[in-house]
């Protein structure tokens, strides 16, 4: 079977051909003026490798201590990695086996696709897979209206960001593209990366290789093809790797998040408006901090979460007729902005939902194809009446006019009875014999 293109490789011009692994520039590009590596050690300072890449962070992964960094609160664009924050904001609130029904819009998505129909239905395990896999805008858009609303769901995203203590992060979208006021900084990417380790349901998507995707109908049901991870470290088998995310836009260049774990060490890293190849400059980064780790003295420290992750019943909502408006998500925690959709519909007069009765538009249609009926027959019934009466109005009045016309000799003499013979010849006088 021949694959679409958009499921067989990741975002076209992400990875560039690979740098040598030891580069020497030790000046990131950027507009602002950078401060270089922030390194600490016990016996004086280590020499850092120059990634070419504007911030950057390398933690521990389980303690939050940030081992090295360069302009980690220097506000950049995320790029992709911002689908991070989208993911801990929807799953914990949507079952993977919710359904969705994708809308026109999912197919007119801005960037990279992984291809909904307008239509057809999706998981949110579908739609989480095609969102951290590909990297697909339209999946990442798809959940959001899932969870109620891109508005609504940027809200949420934000207010998850301030809980992780990432203060210095805006959402203005679910899938990361440029947009005004949408920024982050490597400090709190690291630490949106370090909660989505923590949630083991989100680790599993991200350490997936390849899984099989629906796409459009057909004769015989759904075409199921294979997406694959954009992650290049899975791909490579770099040692260790948890998984991760990578990004790229044309103003937030490349971008990653990234993690392995090695002798029972883990530790994540962050980079923003990366110079090189995204995989391999993350790579650098990790080799150079596994290496070094246990002489490294800690220069910072990731935000810790300000109050624990909310949980959420995530009752599965079936999904709604066609011609109804999607399916509100479960009530939300307190604190929770309430989204634009479950507003719109809280005004909105409920539907019938008993089983087996049709549905208020159906019942509406009847009725109001009964009313054409009878007032068609009102009319045919008033017409032929109108039109019987003037018929026999028209005959009376031509049946006057002929009696007019006629005169005497014309009029009819109404002719007796027949008399006998004997009273006939009484009536012309015979005389008796």
């Amino acid at each position: 079977m021949v694959l679409p293109a958009h499921a067989a490789a990741g975002l076209p011009s992400e990875d560039p051909a690979p740098a040598s692994n030891s580069t020497t520039s030790s000046t990131p590009p950027g507009d602002g003026a950078s401060t270089g590596p922030v390194v600490q050690a016990a016996d004086g300072a280590w020499d850092v490798p120059g990634i070419a890449t504007e911030g950057w962070v390398l933690a521990d992964l389980d303690t939050g201590e940030i081992l090295a960094m360069q302009d980690p609160d220097k506000l950049l664009r995320p790029a992709s990695t911002l689908k991070l924050l989208t993911a801990l904001t929807v799953a914990p609130r949507l079952a993977p086996e919710q359904p969705y029904r994708a809308v026109k819009a999912d197919e007119t998505a801005e960037g990279s696709r992984v291809v909904l129909h307008n239509g057809l239905k999706y998981t949110v395990a579908d739609l989480l897979h095609a969102a951290l896999l590909p990297s697909a805008n339209d999946a990442a858009e798809a959940l959001a209206r899932a969870n109620g609303g891109i508005a609504g769901t940027v809200t949420q995203m934000n207010a998850e960001a301030a809980r992780i203590g990432a203060v210095n992060t805006t959402a203005v979208n679910p899938s990361g593209l440029d947009a005004d006021g949408q920024f982050t900084t490597a400090r709190d990417i690291a630490a949106i990366g370090r909660a989505a380790f923590a949630n083991p349901e989100i680790v599993s998507y991200l350490q997936q290789r390849a899984v099989d995707f629906p796409g459009k109908r057909a004769a015989s049901g759904r075409v199921i093809y294979p997406i694959y991870n954009a992650n290049r470290m899975l791909r490579d088998n770099f040692e260790g790797v948890l998984g991760g995310k990578s990004g790229y836009t044309s103003q937030a260049r490349r971008t990653m998040v990234a993690a392995a774990e090695r002798d029972g060490r883990r530790l994540i890293a962050s980079l923003l408006n990366i110079g090189g190849n995204t995989y391999t400059t993350a790579e650098v980064l990790l080799d150079w901090g596994f290496a070094n780790a246990d002489k490294l003295t800690p220069v910072g420290q990731l935000p810790e979460p300000r109050e624990a992750a909310p949980t959420f019943e995530r009752a599965v909502v079936p999904l709604p007729e066609r011609e109804q408006a999607p399916a509100a998500p479960e009530a939300q925690q307190a604190g929770d902005a309430p989204t634009a959709a479950a507003q719109s519909r809280s005004l909105a007069l409920p539907s019938l939902s008993l089983p087996g009765l049709p549905s208020p538009l159906t019942v509406l249609t009847l009725l109001m194809a009964v009313l054409v009926v009878l007032r068609a027959r009102v009319y045919w019934i008033s017409h032929r009446s109108r039109t019987a009466w003037t018929s026999l109005d028209t005959w009376a009045a031509s049946q006057a006019q002929s009696s007019r016309r006629r005169g005497p000799s014309d009029r009819r003499v109404r002719t007796g009875r027949p008399h006998s013979a004997a009273e006939a010849e009484e009536l012309i006088g015979t005389p008796s014999r």
